[in-house]
């Protein structure tokens, strides 16, 4: 099972977006597909509740809204080598010359399902699947490791990327890394030898993120974490499981169009 959750014909969902104070009379739950605090409530709460602040979904909304949700954090899995192959075909109709040249002379299929799959773990739209290619294209000749690719392809999708957590916003509030802490993850997940990160650190780093994550996220502001570059895949993958919500991002990552403003501080012990 991926997922569950209850809803009652006829009550509405009022979702408390973050920071919001006023009681209400309901049923109290949590947002089945962000995770936020709610309440069901009927329909003679729905106006104060929106007076208040709260976002007021009908039932059937809470639904479709969980399940796309489920649909877009199993998408990995969900694509399989025919779908691949589907997009290989659509995208040859508008540029036949892209598709001959790199896939699969440059880029086998398996690798190109790797990468998209990679992406689709963190919720990153491939809907600009042109770009994506152009830049498998780019780099091929140098790797063909999905991961370093994959990494590639972030940065030249950086701004989408960003859009997709922040929406317009040109200044983006983080989370940053303590930097003793930081120093030590660079460490020891950069080790020449394969990475060597203690366990017991491990678990603070996971625990903690998920904590600042969720402060986040009840004062309304994305939960994104920024690292460096050498270590943004290692500890996107620490963090999924206990804070599966929070994006990384490296510093390459941050379109020159925008600036960055630190949050909260992840800290060590």
């Amino acid at each position: 099972m991926v997922g569950e959750g209850e809803a009652f014909p006829g009550m509405f969902l009022a979702i408390n977006p973050g920071g919001i104070t006023t009681p209400l009379i309901g049923t109290p739950t949590t947002d089945p597909a962000f995770g936020l605090p709610a309440h069901w409530i009927d329909e003679r709460q729905k106006e104060a509740a929106q007076m208040a602040g709260f976002t007021v979904v009908d039932s059937e909304t809470v639904m479709a809204t969980h399940l796309s949700h489920l649909m877009q954090m199993q998408a990995a899995k969900l694509l399989s080598r025919n779908e691949v192959q589907q997009l290989v075909d659509h995208v040859a109709k508008s540029a036949p010359k892209l598709i001959e040249e790199v896939i699969p002379k440059m880029v086998s299929i398996t690798v190109f399902q790797k990468v998209l799959q990679l992406l689709l773990d963190e919720a990153v739209h491939i809907r600009d699947i042109r770009t994506i290619i152009e830049t498998l294209a780019e780099h091929a000749a140098h790797t063909q490791d999905p991961v370093e690719l994959t990494r590639r392809v972030r940065i030249a999708l950086a701004p989408a990327i960003v859009q997709q957590i922040y929406g317009p916003t040109r200044e983006l509030n983080v989370i940053a890394i303590e930097p003793g802490l930081e120093r030590l993850l660079v460490q020891a997940l950069t080790n020449a030898s394969g990475p060597s990160l203690d366990p017991g650190v491990a678990d603070v780093v996971s625990q903690r993120a998920a904590q600042v994550a969720q402060e986040q996220e009840e004062q309304g502001v994305p939960a994104c974490l920024l690292v460096p570059d050498a270590i943004r895949n290692p500890i996107a993958r620490l963090v999924h499981r206990a804070a599966p919500r929070l994006q990384v991002l490296a510093h390459s990552e941050i379109p020159e169009t925008h600036s960055i403003r630190i949050g909260p501080i992840l800290k060590g012990a």
